[in-house]
């Protein structure tokens, strides 16, 4: 691929162009990315803005998707601030966000800005990739974004749950008298995708997990209009820690806690629910028409 390329930036014909693209074409881009940008380094000095000018031809001109991410690819390399809004469209098609998420560190200034655009604007396979790429950010904006609704996406919140509680510091996040709403949806929706584990983070390799829980189910208590979401991390909590993979057999005696678990009520559904759980680990639900103050129903344990 590297020797009709370089045909191509010496002499710009019609031959030279069909040659590098049925090279292009023929294999797969991303296993040889980083070993093609290597080779690249040797004929970029003298040819930079001819592979520029080739980059852009294939992002926007090509009939075929590897040679799209080809263009990406030498974009990323050879490219400059213009090309940064081709780059942010290109990375909306989900085949090809990876690849603008590389290249565009090297064409903007603002390189955490411009992947958490990118991330608000993608949902699939895509928000995965470059959410992944901003695990490091003290852009306080970000972190909060991350924990409201960067783990959200249309494959599986757990790839990106564990992520977003370690960036965004979900548990000190939790530490204050009052939250607003979509930090609690948030927190809940990255909880349970970690209770429930995947091919990613679990709550295991979450270290301050006990701590952001606790003061979730705090937050909850005092909450009104909760949506099902909430029932459900909190049936998620309350399967857990007693369960034989739970944290409790995990603890030794000393330094473990206890955290109150309580009737919770709903006045958004029916009257309002209450939600209680029974030693057989099952849940019932009775609609009720006047307003209880919480009752204490279960325990659970938790490291310090």
């Amino acid at each position: 691929m590297l020797n009709p390329l370089e045909r191509l930036a010496r002499d710009a014909t019609d031959t030279n162009l069909k040659s590098l693209y049925d090279a292009v074409v023929e294999e797969s881009i991303l296993p040889i990315a980083d070993a093609f940008q290597s080779e690249l380094s040797k004929i970029l000095p003298s040819h930079k803005s001819k592979l520029a000018q080739i980059g852009r031809y294939f992002a926007t001109e090509a009939d075929r998707r590897e040679a799209t991410k080809f263009g990406i690819l030498l974009m990323g390399v050879c490219g400059n601030r213009a090309d940064a809004p081709l780059l942010e469209t290109l990375a909306l098609h989900d085949e090809f966000t990876l690849f603008a998420a590389l290249a565009l560190p090297h064409v903007t200034d603002d390189r955490e800005g411009a992947l958490w655009n990118i991330a608000q604007r993608v949902r699939g396979w895509g928000r995965i990739q470059v959410v992944e790429r901003l695990n490091e950010t003290r852009n306080q904006e970000i972190q909060a974004w991350m924990l409201r609704e960067g783990s959200r996406n249309e494959v599986m919140d757990s790839y990106l749950a564990g992520i977003c509680a370690r960036t965004g510091n979900l548990h000190l996040a939790l530490d204050r008298a009052e939250i607003d709403r979509p930090l609690l949806n948030g927190a809940a929706g990255i909880i349970r995708a970690l209770i429930q584990g995947g091919p990613a983070d679990s709550i295991d390799d979450y270290q301050d997990a006990p701590v952001a829980i606790q003061r979730y189910v705090n937050h909850v208590l005092k909450a009104e209009d909760l949506d099902l979401g909430h029932f459900l991390c909190v049936s998620e909590i309350l399967q857990f820690v007693p369960a034989d993979e739970g944290w409790e057999p995990r603890s030794s005696n000393s330094g473990v806690g206890s955290i109150p678990i309580v009737i919770l009520t709903n006045k958004s559904l029916t009257g309002s629910i209450i939600l209680s759980f029974f030693p057989t680990t099952r849940f019932w639900f009775w609609p009720w028409n006047t307003r209880l103050e919480p009752v204490p129903v279960v325990s659970f344990r938790h490291r310090r």
